[in-house]
């Protein structure tokens, strides 16, 4: 009796698939095909029933079906015995493979027999005979035509021994998978399908491949047999390939039947159901397998470039998959890669396979998908991957969800269509207008500071010629002399922004635009509105300008102004997720030590004051839970990462009023002032003190509503803990700039939280604050413009010496000049200048008055009217030049003129120079830095690990890859 069809086996679209039989147009004579089906199953009780039904729609079918359970555990073997047609089941270990499995079921039940009398085609029986067999997965159907049109292309093309359909995703996706499939000789499996490609027809020709799906493969019995079937070393994943290309190798073409389709789910590469005849890794087992099939079938004299091809391209996975977290991914490859060369398979196979070689490889290269595609489909993978990752950046824990509030709509903007484009533009994404104003307008009040020469000022020093000086000043110092931590960070910096000067550059003359974007990207976690939002990242960046960081040339003012965002919307995701099971993010917490590690470095005084705050919050505010333990980690490893410069500090207090850049800033701050105080506008600065009263008044005037939020509060506290801090540091005779500024941007997060809460308001009053408000930031903002960022800050040479001097400190000469400086008072000054002149760092770094106290005695000798021995005391301190700017101590110069061994020298006007002969004395300088390389290696280990731990993590994935399509053979 024969078996019923199971209801719903019509799922296929017959519009695709058309029931007319099509004969061969070439009028070749009909030929008997002979088929014998083998279906593998492991644990495929979720996709068999799909399959069975298929089997019944199938027309025709085969003469044998043959089914194989691989030691399944769920309802496969039942499922497999109830498909039409098919032969007692095969029951097999779970650990074989899926072509040792084909073989076991072969031997248990046999081809198909040939039928003796009438053919099936209603001939008498003496046509040709072609025997065939046909590999299924569990996890496939075919199309009710597949078999068909396999059959009716290898009547068309009898030459052709192995055929392979066109397959689609499951379970009924016009989703392209594979037509035809090939590799590179670096074992990248290449498709020739871009991903989410539709089948629209544009891959309909037939042709010969390298290789095809062992899903649906149809093989010819006699080239199954003379291969000897699927590599037994392979049990899955490039069998196919290996097959395929065996079987070019022999003379057998390998063609695709794009007609014939057959629907895939690819479960065990999809990682949908566990892996059958290994214990190893899905991701491992590919690449291990990619290796062997490469390793098995290449030419020999292609072998030692294929194996440093295969050690290179894991060097390069494996410091992917370190950056990416996923240090399991590097050991895959590496235990991919060394299992198979050394466990010598490979060896064996090339052995086995040596009378393989009836066609040359340069017959078959046109096959393979080339090395140039391989690497671009690399790159657009590696690139995808890396923006999905940023997209899930701080997304890897569980949140709860956000639920779309009538504020929230309402902050969506709607504009007409009728509307200008830029005005469409100007209301959908108002930060990006003003984001545009404000680059523009720092280019524009940036006009007499850009072009040649360093920036400077009197509390800037000029940047280091190159990468190499900046490194050089980072890791060296005088003995028992800490170097800044902030030189390392700017060379981080300045490797990727043309140098120490370009960096220089940007961070001060673009601080402005990048500290209203940083401000955005903070704004946009807690503020919906996006006008108010866009106002807010304005000002921001603003206050940069207000607060005379870059009119005054303080760098560390302008890298706080830009990372103090970026620590609040880090801190933010750490604190706000307090209502679900698993709080916090620990990626963010990696990137707020980051931040208070570059705080620290280049404004210690804010960085402790941040630092103080997290740690109280953190115990006070939200407990010893996750979240609190997460701020303290920040606020450690914040202080880890600038080590030594930390314990520097703990021994020189005096230190954290000091900003990176140059010349101490304790004199930057509010003086006597207590307006300037009030206001948080340091003394000096380029706006009056008096444009910050509308932005406070508003504050103020905002703690009056009733619906304060309390992200207004933390703008407040934010204030008044700037406020608190400059009086400290004012007290203490240390600069506060930046102590400063933080109380402005206080003061902006609690206006513009307000502006969110009201901005809809049509009361006159709401209407009429933002008014003022509005009008104070354009008045500040056309003042910066017509201003200017110049003032102390201005650009020039990088030293105030003659053209002659500046040329003698580089090699061969490497001379020295001693720069010396009478005070009115009496009191003399001295700076040893030599390899460049003092630079940015310098100051922080200089040496002790122990190690200065040689060249100290001969001034203070000369100051006395001198012995005549100080030119010979001058030389053996190895002091080439003695140069006084002006105004130039008559006394003095007197003195050095009539000291023996010094020859007046040629200045610029008013300064005056002397000649130190040193012809007759090997001179030896006081001053000789030493490196702290155990530091500086250490640090540079810290910052990779904390970069990378701030990275989103890699996914492995066997998934096939998308890439160039399977290439045609020429002939």
């Amino acid at each position: 009796m024969e078996q019923e069809a199971p209801a719903g086996w019509e799922f296929f679209d017959s519009v695709d698939f058309p029931t007319d039989h099509i004969d061969d147009p070439m009028g070749r004579p009909r030929v008997r095909h002979v088929v014998t089906a083998v279906v593998v199953g492991h644990e495929g009780a979720a996709w068999l029933p799909r399959l069975s039904e298929a089997l019944w729609a199938l027309n025709p079918r085969p003469d044998r079906l043959i089914a194989v359970d691989t030691g399944s555990t769920d309802e496969t073997a039942e499922l497999l015995a109830a498909m039409p047609g098919v032969e007692p089941v095969v029951s097999v270990s779970a650990r074989t493979g899926f072509g040792m499995a084909v073989a076991r079921g072969l031997e248990a039940h046999g081809f198909a027999p040939i039928p003796s009398a009438v053919g099936p085609y209603g001939d008498d029986g003496h046509m040709p005979v072609v025997e065939w067999l046909w590999l299924l997965h569990d996890d496939c159907a075919p199309a009710p035509k597949a078999l068909e049109k396999l059959l009716l292309q290898a009547t068309m093309s009898p030459a052709t021994g192995v055929w392979g359909p066109k397959l689609r995703l499951w379970p009924r996706d016009r989703e392209l998978l594979e037509v035809g499939v090939t590799t590179s000789l670096g074992g990248r499996r290449d498709t020739g399908i871009e991903a989410g490609e539709l089948d629209q027809g544009q891959h309909d020709q037939p042709r010969n491949v390298l290789a095809v799906s062992s899903a649906g493969m149809l093989v010819r019995r006699d080239v199954w047999e003379a291969l000897h079937g699927f590599d037994p070393r392979l049990p899955m994943f490039r069998d196919d390939i290996d097959f395929g290309w065996r079987a070019s190798r022999a003379g057998y073409h390998v063609g695709v039947a794009p007609d014939a389709v057959i629907y895939h789910a690819q479960a065990a590469a999809t990682g949908e159901r566990a892996l059958a005849g290994t214990r190893r890794h899905a991701y491992q087992l590919d690449r291990a397998h990619a290796y062997y099939t490469v390793l098995a079938n290449a030419p020999g004299k292609l072998l030692p470039l294929l194996i440093l091809r295969f050690l290179f391209g894991t060097v390069l996975r494996s410091i992917w998959f370190l950056i990416g977290k996923t240090p399991s991914g590097a050991v895959d490859e590496w235990t991919a890669l060394l299992g198979t060369l050394l466990a010598g398979g490979w060896t064996q196979a090339r052995k086995s396979r040596r009378n393989l070689d009836q066609v040359p490889y340069d017959s078959i290269k046109s096959l393979f998908s080339r090395s140039v595609h391989a690497l671009r489909h690399n790159l657009e993978e590696t690139t995808s991957t890396i923006s999905e990752r940023i997209r899930e950046a701080w997304a890897d824990e569980p949140e709860e969800q956000v639920v779309t509030t009538a504020r929230r709509a309402k902050s969506t903007a709607r504009v007409a269509v009728d509307q200008p484009r830029w005005r469409r533009q100007l209301i959908r994404r108002p930060f990006l207008v003003a984001w545009v104003v404000l680059a523009i307008g720092a280019l524009i009040a940036a006009r007499d500071l850009i072009g040649g020469g360093f920036l400077r000022s009197n509390l800037l020093l000029p940047a280091h010629e190159n990468i190499a000086a900046l490194w050089h000043a980072a890791a060296s110092a005088p003995p028992g002399v800490t170097p800044p931590a902030w030189l390392a960070q700017l060379w981080a910096f300045s490797t990727v922004m043309f140098g120490p000067s370009g960096a220089t550059n940007l961070l001060l003359l673009g601080a402005v635009p990048l500290a209203g974007l940083a401000a955005w990207a903070m704004l946009r976690s807690f503020v919906v509105d996006r006008v108010a939002r866009a106002w807010g990242a304005t000002a921001y960046g603003l206050a940069v300008f207000t607060n005379g960081a870059i009119s005054q040339g303080r760098l560390g003012t302008c890298v706080a102004a830009i990372v103090l965002p970026l620590l609040g919307a880090a801190v933010h995701t750490v604190a706000r997720r307090r209502r679900v099971y698993v709080q916090g993010s620990w990626r963010a917490a990696w990137f707020a030590g980051i931040c208070l590690a570059v705080l620290f470095a280049f404004t210690p005084a804010l960085g402790l004051l941040i630092a103080i705050i997290l740690v109280l919050g953190a115990v006070f505010g939200l407990g010893w839970r996750r979240q609190g333990r997460q701020l303290v980690f920040s606020v450690v490893l914040g202080l880890l990462l600038v080590l030594p410069w930390t314990i520097d500090l703990i021994q020189h207090p005096s230190k954290l009023g000091q900003e990176a850049g140059g010349p101490p800033t304790a004199a930057v701050g509010p003086g006597d002032s207590l307006q300037h105080l009030l206001t948080g506008t340091p003394v000096g600065a380029p706006a009056p003190w008096w444009f910050a009263v509308p932005l406070i008044l508003v504050a103020l005037v905002s703690l009056l509503r009733e619906s304060r939020q309390r992200y207004e509060l933390l703008g407040w506290f934010a204030a008044l803990a700037g406020l608190a801090g400059t009086l400290v540091a004012s007290r203490l005779g240390g600069g506060s700039g930046p102590l400063m500024f933080l109380m402005t941007a206080g003061w902006i997060i609690a206006v513009t939280v307000a502006w969110d809460s009201v901005g809809k308001s049509t009361e006159i009053i709401v209407q009429g604050v933002l008014g003022i408000v509005l009008l104070t930031t354009v008045v500040t903002a056309g003042f910066w413009l017509v201003r200017g960022t110049d003032g102390p800050l201005w650009s020039g040479p990088a030293q105030d010496l003659p053209a002659y001097l500046v040329s003698s400190q580089d090699p061969p000469e490497n001379q020295s000049i001693l720069v010396v400086r009478k005070a009115p008072a009496g009191q003399m000054r001295f700076s040893l200048v030599k390899d460049g002149g003092p630079r940015m760092g310098a100051l922080e770094a200089a040496p002790t008055a122990a190690q200065t106290k040689p060249i100290t005695d001969v001034l203070a000798t000369l100051g006395g009217g001198g012995s005549g021995e100080e030119g010979r005391q001058l030389a053996g301190l190895a002091i080439d030049y003695v140069y006084l700017p002006g105004p130039v101590d008559p006394t003095l110069a007197s003195t050095l003129d009539s000291l023996p061994g010094l020859t007046r020298a040629s200045a610029n006007d008013g300064d005056a120079s002397w000649l130190v002969d040193r012809s007759k004395i090997e001179g030896k300088t006081p001053l000789n830095d030493q490196t702290h390389t155990v530091w500086r290696i250490l640090g540079l280990i810290g910052w990779i690990i904390a970069l990378v731990f701030c990275l989103p993590t890699v996914r492995r994935t066997v998934a096939v890859p998308h890439g160039t399509h399977a290439r045609r053979d020429p002939r």
